[in-house]
């Protein structure tokens, strides 16, 4: 396997510093596409096992996030341009045609997490046919009614105090109501049971900085987007999906009630082949748990089915 860090243009100059994980012969690749204040080196260890499996793994930064930020006062800050979230989606595609031109016929898969999956369901509705299959994991919704109130406190502060505005407030809205069940003094236990992980979160300088209200008003537009009836309708029937929840995962809701009316959506739609898995005692990030082996060859075995 070889592996490499490399810069790609977005198409409005952006430069996005991305990722692979690449074996001697690849079978397909998989796109991931990472969570809201985190990083795609955060993957660095799933992305290594599909490569020893035989998968090409691409990932980039996200604007505003790691290494694509460029530094720490641009972490969640999408730029002084609204529709940052929609972009963030077109430069995902962005790499999906720069894996193509590496590998001319390999099928694509895309894989995303958190905020990545509701950047790929967005993707999904508007380029799935170009894709082998959808991953989705620590995907869920929130009701349009609190999307809008929190939406608009988020516009007010940034009316208030600017696009750069850090915004506690706003952080505790989103990422506070999503630890709010778990006991701990980091704030983030809500991403896994494994303490070393929530640890080592806690340690990275890209990882939980409190968000720009700008950059939750951005992030919520994307939630709403991604729940949208021509989001499911226009996703291609014939897609392949696998979603993966934790059982305790707070993003999926109370009981992963929400998650599941998205999984109810996606058959309403018609999709012909769809998965749904919970996985016992798992939180938000079931990559990085400490039964992940678990999900990893769940998934990977998912895959090579549908190469």
């Amino acid at each position: 396997m070889s592996y490499k860090e490399f810069s790609l243009a977005s198409s409005d100059g952006t430069v996005l510093y991305t990722y692979c994980w690449v074996p001697i012969e690849p079978i397909a690749a998989v796109q991931i596409a990472h969570g809201a204040v985190e990083h795609a080196l955060r993957y660095d260890h799933f992305a290594r096992y599909l490569a020893d499996n035989g998968f090409a793994v691409y990932a980039n930064d996200h604007r505003g996030h790691g290494k694509t930020a460029g530094s720490l006062e641009n972490v969640a800050y999408l730029g002084e341009k609204r529709g940052g979230f929609l972009q963030s989606v077109e430069d995902m595609h962005q790499l999906t045609a720069h894996i193509r031109q590496e590998h001319p016929g390999l099928p694509v898969f895309l894989l995303g997490h958190s905020m990545g999956s509701l950047m790929a369901r967005v993707y999904a509705s508007r380029w799935g046919s170009e894709l082998q299959g959808l991953v989705l994991t620590g995907t869920g919704r929130v009701s349009p009614a609190l999307i809008a109130l929190v939406r608009g406190i988020a516009k007010a502060i940034t009316a208030i105090h600017g696009r750069r505005h850090r915004s506690p407030l706003c952080h505790k809205l989103v990422f506070g109501t999503l630890n709010r069940p778990f006991k701990g003094a980091m704030g983030s236990e809500f991403i896994s049971s494994d303490d070393a992980v929530v640890q080592a979160y806690a340690a990275d300088d890209y990882c939980g900085n409190t968000a720009t209200a700008s950059f939750v008003d951005e992030l919520l537009y994307g939630t709403r987007a991604a729940f949208k009836k021509g989001t499911f309708s226009g996703t291609p029937k014939n897609l392949p999906l696998f979603i993966g929840s934790g059982e305790l995962d707070t993003m999926g809701g109370a009981g992963l009630k929400e998650v599941k009316k998205d999984v109810a959506d996606y058959r309403k739609a018609g999709m012909a082949d769809m998965e749904f898995h919970i996985y016992e005692g798992m939180r938000h990030e079931i990559l990085n748990e400490n039964q992940k082996q678990r999900v990893y060859d769940e998934i990977t075995t998912w895959l090579r089915k549908r190469i």
